[in-house]
Formats: structure tokens, sequence, C-alpha cells
């Protein structure tokens, strides 16, 4: 009989136990869904705020603008939430949001806004996952009817930072390629100018060598005609000289 009880007040007592881990377990993860939801939340209002002020394109700002109201909204019903549950919420970032926060900081224009972007990608994959998470097997029945509430907003919160990331990532590229044509565009035209100068100097030099042919030709032409004329000249005083040889004989005859 003692042997039975021992064993009925063991088993008692490891029910009880396991009753009690399991509780607390529960309780934990739904201290920790409360403290990350609370923390998720934090950091993108702060880098949101950041874009506000820093963000170059409309698009980026009014996304940015979104996420300041959406998400100020959840930690205010956050805080409701736990007010009677003992839980303590989180009032800053922690030290990777810091970093993260510090880093896009030291971005600007085009380069802020992908690096923004980017960063709203990942935080809001994150997100969607601790919410959906807690939708389906949260034991809380308040946490578990805020992550199923709120799951929906996140979802159209990732599909929109992936949209506009994708724009900002294009843009960036066309920069790129943009940069790139204007630069190969340079020597060819540098190139060309060289072979039109070439081509004007070789013409040049062309129309100088004709040039020297043709007054070499016209000397050669002037020679010939001074020639001739010495030519006839000298044959005018032979025909004179035997003319007067003529008469002279003549006049002996007679």
């Amino acid at each position: 009989m003692r042997t039975i009880w021992t064993s009925v007040c063991g088993t008692l007592v490891l029910c009880c136990l396991a009753a009690f881990l399991w509780t607390a377990e529960a309780e934990m993860q739904n201290t920790n869904f409360w403290t990350e939801a609370a923390q998720s939340s934090l950091a993108e209002v702060a880098l949101s705020n950041a874009a506000l002020q820093r963000a170059q394109s409309a698009e980026v700002r009014q996304f940015a603008q979104q996420m300041v109201t959406d998400h100020t909204a959840v930690n205010q019903e956050l805080t409701q939430l736990v007010s009677t549950k003992g839980v303590t919420l989180p009032t800053g970032l922690t030290d990777k949001q810091q970093r993260d926060l510090n880093k896009l900081n030291g971005r600007s224009g085009a380069d802020f806004d992908r690096e923004y972007m980017k960063t709203m990608v990942s935080d809001h994959e994150k997100a969607v996952k601790l919410f959906q998470r807690e939708s389906e097997r949260g034991t809380d029945a308040d946490a578990k009817a805020f992550a199923a509430k709120t799951l929906p907003s996140l979802q159209s919160h990732l599909t929109s930072a992936r949209t506009i990331y994708e724009t900002t990532r294009t843009a960036a590229r066309g920069n790129s390629g943009g940069n790139s044509s204007n630069n190969n565009s340079s020597p060819n035209t540098n190139s060309s100018n060289v072979n039109r100068s070439t081509n004007v100097r070789q013409d040049t030099n062309r129309n100088t060598n004709t040039n020297v042919n043709t007054n070499t030709n016209t000397n050669t032409n002037t020679n010939s005609n001074r020639n001739t004329r010495t030519n006839t000249n000298n044959t005018n005083s032979r025909t004179n000289t035997n003319n007067g040889n003529t008469n002279n004989s003549n006049v002996n005859r007679s």
C-alpha cells in the first residue's frame, strides 16, 4: 500500500512539474513575442524617421511615412495589451539595430534609398514570420489575436518594400549603364577628329605636290621658248650674212 501511494505521489509531482514547465515555457514564448514585436516596431519607426529626412525618392518617403504611422500605432496597442501581463517592453534599439541606423545615416541620395528599402525588406520578412508563427501556435489568446490581426498589414508592407527596392535597384543599374555609355563614346569622338585632321593634312600635302609639279613644267616650257627664239635669231643672222656676200660678188663681176 505504501509503495502504491509513493508511486501515485511521484506521478502527481511529475505531472505538476510538467504542467509548470509547460506553463513557464508558454509564458516565456508569449513574453518573447511581445518583446520581439515591440523591438521590431521600434526599429521600423527609427529607420523610417531617418528616411523622411534623407530619402531622395518621393516614393521612398511616402513608404517611410506609412511605416512611421502604422508601427507607431502597433507600439501603442502593444503597450496597452501587456499592461496587465507584467511584461516590460523595450524602449530603445538593440546594438545591432543602432548599427544599422548608423550605417544608413552614413549614406545619401539614391544610395540611401536603396539601403533603406533593402533593410525594410529584411526586417519585414522577419516580422511576418514572427507574427505568422504566433497567430498559428500562440498560447496567449491576446497575443494570438493581435498577431492574426496585424499580420495582413505586415505582409502588405513586405510586398510594397520588395517592389520599391527593385525600383531603386533598377534605377541604380540604369545610371551605371548611362555612365558607361558616355565613357565609351568619348574615345570614338576623339578618334574621328584625329582621322579627319590626318585626311586634311594628306590632302594639303597632295595639293602642294601638284603645285610644285606645275611650276616645274612651266619653267621647262619657258626655257624651250627661249631656245627657239635664239635659234630663230641665229638663222636670220646667217641669212642676212649670205645675202651680203651675194651682193658683193655681183659688184665684182660688173
